[in-house]
């Protein structure tokens, strides 16, 4: 199978570093997606900085770049859906525009903040059901079954109580990655426009 896509945590620079965007070009030219890692960074460092999701704007210039920005960047999930929204908004000022943003909803909001983002994001009124991915942050070596089967079920809750229909979570829990990864069938998109 190879390599399906890449991990990118920006620890100790912000991602438009002129370095990081000749990377995300050469990865981009695979038909790979990246995953970056946005929002607070628990790794003990003064680090959080570089992980806005303003940050990443500069992706805009990477033909061809499907990239997510995991935990909704928590806490900093208004900006997140922000930085989606100008994503899809580009679209309508520049014909020539291939870049994609997915947001990833691995845990990072914690659970009292969960049902806010998880309604923000589905009630935003962007076009987002195709971009949104489940995620556990769980590491394949010691996958924690637990942990994810508790998430789903807190998700699912909140799911239920914003009327999510089921084709939607199909694509939250599968279709989407699947897409993401270049392995799933392409949507038609839907862009905000101007003024709406």
């Amino acid at each position: 199978i190879g390599i399906r896509g890449f991990k990118i945590i920006c620890s100790y620079f912000y991602p438009s570093d002129s370095n990081a965007m000749k990377v995300y070009a050469a990865i981009a030219k695979t038909g790979k997606p990246i995953l970056f890692h946005s929002g607070i960074l628990w790794d003990g460092y003064a680090s959080s900085k570089y992980n806005r999701p303003s940050e990443f704007e500069a992706l805009l210039e990477i033909d061809g770049l499907r990239f997510s920005l995991a935990h909704v960047s928590w806490p900093w999930t208004d900006e997140n859906i922000a930085v989606y929204g100008k994503f899809l908004n580009a679209y309508n000022n520049r014909a020539d525009l291939s870049v994609e943003m997915f947001i990833d909803n691995t845990p990072g909001t914690p659970p009292i903040y969960r049902e806010e983002v998880l309604t923000k994001l589905f009630t935003v009124g962007y076009d987002i059901e195709n971009n949104i991915i489940f995620g556990t942050d769980c590491r394949t070596g010691d996958y924690n079954h637990q942990w994810a089967k508790e998430w789903i079920m807190r998700d699912n809750a909140i799911y239920n109580k914003l009327g999510i229909k089921n084709d939607i979570l199909e694509k939250v829990y599968s279709k989407n990655l699947l897409r993401f990864l270049g392995i799933g069938e392409a949507v038609e998109k839907r862009y905000v426009r101007s003024g709406e």
